[in-house]
């Protein structure tokens, strides 16, 4: 095998481990029906999950990802596809079909997903702060895992606790262990995240089959395809133009090529995440609802709302005031 070849290869290494992490996210943290998934629904998430990670790694680096908002508008990018070529909830009720998972839960399972991977191929331990944030993810993942089941205009069957927990320790478990087997140098520049040619056609291949296939089987609407390409556009738009206002490099450089994940530093914060997801879960409430599902769901439906019209703005203040300072 030729050194080109095998270095494409090896590089694919850093691009599974990332699709692992957005599946434990998209999938388990985000609860879908991870438990009642048959042997060709995982065949499907094993494709896709891939080609979403291999595409977004790519813009990350081709488009200079490296702030808040930059980030935001990739996740909204991400959301909007897994929703739609997974869950196919996105064209179930447009337009608010757009707004509890799609543009508000799976962008932020994104952001959480590109963050482990980070952290992962940084190497670094982790501290305090991991810890409080997983006590606060851990917590939001029970009320979440409780009642979405039971809120959801979507049929997602009820889970008990104990099935959650193993299956999110599991998850996030094998994704450190799969790391550690990949991610080491696997990308030695900065160029190697970027796919070729052929990479791009394979990966775009996958998703475009999947909605193919969704759309054959009616789970996605002509008309709400119309709406999620428009929506995608908007952002890839927005999120291309604005590169030329992001310095030079991206969110990957500080981890290129990617060390050796400190396996104990991601294994121990798991501790306080399963305890916050039991104690999350056994929150009491009655009925169909409760008081800390009817928050998160309205966090969610709030940021949903807010976050895109913010960083439009926010990035348009942005480049008129460049302008402006080029035309002084």
């Amino acid at each position: 095998m030729s050194q080109p070849i095998r270095g494409r290869l090896v590089g694919w290494g850093a691009r599974l481990v990332f699709a692992a992490l957005l599946l434990v996210f998209s999938e388990i943290i985000v609860w879908q029906t991870p438990t009642a998934y048959d042997p060709l629904d995982w065949l499907a998430l094993a494709l896709i999950y891939p080609a979403l990670a291999a595409i977004t790694l790519d813009l990350v680096a081709r488009l200079n990802v490296r702030d808040i908002f930059s980030v935001l508008l990739l996740a909204g990018i991400y959301g909007l596809l897994d929703a739609t070529l997974i869950s196919h909830i996105t064209t179930s009720d447009l337009p608010l079909s757009l707004l509890v998972r799609p543009l508000g839960a799976q962008p932020l399972a994104f952001v959480g997903a590109l963050a482990a991977f980070l952290l992962l191929a940084s190497g670094r331990p982790t501290g305090l702060r991991a810890f409080v944030i997983a006590l606060g993810v851990g917590l939001a993942w029970g009320v979440w895992v409780r009642w979405f089941p039971v809120v959801s205009d979507v049929s997602i069957p009820e889970v008990a606790i104990g099935t959650a927990l193993a299956v999110l320790g599991i998850g996030l478990a094998a994704g450190g262990l799969i790391a550690l087997a990949l991610l080491p140098g696997a990308v030695d520049h900065g160029a190697a995240w970027r796919l070729n040619t052929v990479e791009w056609v394979l990966a775009g291949g996958v998703l475009l089959a999947a909605l193919i296939v969704g759309a054959q089987q009616g789970h996605i609407s002509p008309p709400g395809i119309v709406i999620v390409a428009a929506l995608i556009s908007f952002m890839g738009g927005v999120l291309y133009i604005t590169r030329l206002l992001r310095p030079e490099g991206s969110l990957l450089e500080p981890v290129t090529p990617p060390r050796r994940p400190n396996i104990a530093g991601w294994l121990v914060p798991l501790v306080p995440l399963l305890l916050a997801g039991w104690a999350g879960y056994s929150l009491p409430g009655s009925g169909d609802s409760s008081t800390q599902s009817d928050v998160l769901i309205g966090v969610l439906t709030g940021f949903a709302l807010i976050w895109l019209p913010a960083v439009s703005i926010v990035t348009g203040m942005r480049a008129f005031v460049l302008l402006a300072r080029q035309g002084g």
